[in-house]
């Protein structure tokens, strides 16, 4: 799509931005573009900011084939404001409809499986969602108020881009969810892979544990975590060797962990089982106080 957007500028500014050059500019990026819309296709990366661009090659083509002049006077004098509107547009369109939000496509080759079905997952990719479109609506604001300016059409959006928009993927989640803690997830596998997230480095101490989690149900798994000198890693799989080992229907687990179910007494009516150092067993309540209850 940049090489799209790059060639759609570069042949409307060498045009002089005629409207005959405004019309050569679209042929040319959405040929390029529609091409490299069926190679995305292809490999399922198709995202919907291709679609959008599409799209906004598409309204100005049309508009230029029939003559409709009040869409093309927008295109000729407006271009790179309707570029970041378009933009703002695809990031808040499926909020509004309650679809899924442009920030999952990324997010989803940027984060362990385990936690796409999580709450936390879906809050925060509504939430950057947002906060992008804000960005956009912006960026096309400028490049409103001063449409000849490349300052106001290429650098400062740009900049907002790329120094306020990207690194919010690293600051805002912890904000937000320092400020709206997420609920906790209804399935086993995120609440076991999870549990380095809820921590506690200064109950653990210079602890050394391995704790084996076998899970059976609707949805088995099985999965390790791994205690050492203050630190907490979590895998799939069977550990090499497990100082404990908890076996547990998937339900009986996330009942524990989320604090509706006893997990003594729900040991003490085998709802599940435990090999091993049972003391790790209590210890777990310290050491994952929002982990497990």
């Amino acid at each position: 799509m940049l090489c799209s957007i790059i060639v759609y500028f570069t042949l409307f500014e060498r045009g002089g931005r005629t409207i005959a050059a405004l019309t050569h500019a679209l042929w040319v990026a959405i040929g390029l573009h529609t091409t490299y819309l069926l190679f995305a296709r292809w490999h399922g990366e198709l995202k919907q900011f291709d679609i959008g661009f599409w799209l906004l090659l598409a309204t100005g083509l049309v508009s230029a084939i029939f003559a409709i002049e009040p869409v093309l006077w927008l295109y000729q004098h407006y271009s790179p404001a309707l570029l970041f509107a378009m933009f703002g547009l695809v990031a808040v369109i499926p909020l509004l409809l309650g679809r899924e939000p442009f920030t999952v496509w990324f997010a989803v080759r940027q984060t362990p499986r385990w936690q796409h079905r999580t709450p936390a997952f879906a809050a925060v990719s509504r939430v950057l969602a947002a906060f992008w479109a804000l960005v956009f609506f912006t960026a096309a604001t400028l490049c409103a108020l001063r449409p000849t300016d490349p300052m106001f059409t290429a650098l400062f959006p740009n900049m907002l881009v790329l120094l306020v928009g990207l690194p919010s993927a690293q600051w805002l989640p912890p904000l937000w969810f320092k400020m709206f803690p997420p609920a906790s997830p209804d399935a086993a596998e995120p609440l076991i892979m999870g549990m380095p997230f809820v921590f506690d480095r200064a109950a653990a101490a210079d602890a050394r544990a391995v704790i084996q989690f076998r899970v059976s149900g609707e949805e088995p798994g099985d999965y390790w975590v791994r205690v050492d000198g203050g630190r907490c890693e979590s895998f799939e799989g069977v550990a090499p060797s497990a100082d404990l080992t908890v076996h547990t229907p998937d339900r009986v687990w996330v009942g524990i962990a989320r604090g509706e179910v006893d997990g003594g007494q729900a040991l003490m009516e085998r709802q599940y089982s435990v090999e091993g150092d049972p003391t790790l067993l209590v210890k777990l309540r310290d050491w994952f106080p929002g982990g497990r209850g």
